[in-house]
């Protein structure tokens, strides 16, 4: 298994195998509890011992699921891998150390700007929808 780079872009690379392995697991687990309709998909395998991240028992449901997300998984991590995807990630990483991140004051006072100007529009949008509501009763009535 072969890996594009090896070295470059680590991070972008971990954060999107991570963020797609917690979907594939959510959506995996979600066909498991769907999969349990069925008979067929609700027989006990090696005793049904509790699994961990399915909270489940082991079924032939859960089963398939497990293996559906480790084939899952495996193709996620080869595709982040591949030389589009993985050179995308690696340039994101390159580009995000280049950018100059606001210090905590500039941050909070830049909030609080965003804050006040959010507050007056919609306290003058309120103003204009009375006003104009008034002035369309006096006419329409």
């Amino acid at each position: 298994m072969e890996i594009y780079k090896k070295g470059e872009g680590k991070l972008t690379r971990r954060v999107a195998f991570y963020g797609l392995l917690i979907l594939i697991v959510w959506g995996f687990k979600d066909l498991s509890l769907w999969l349990s309709r069925w008979e067929v998909w609700r027989h006990v395998l090696v005793g049904g011992f509790p699994v961990p991240v399915y909270e489940q028992r082991l079924t032939t449901g859960v089963a398939l699921c497990i293996v559906l997300t480790v084939v899952a998984a495996y193709l996620c991590f080869k595709w982040l891998n591949g030389p589009k995807i993985g050179q995308l990630l690696i340039d994101t990483e390159t580009e995000l150390r280049k950018v100059a991140w606001p210090s905590w004051d500039d941050a909070r006072q830049s909030t609080v700007i965003v804050l006040i100007f959010v507050a007056f529009t919609a306290f003058y949008l309120t103003v204009v929808e009375v006003v104009l509501k008034k002035i369309f009763d006096l006419i329409l009535i």
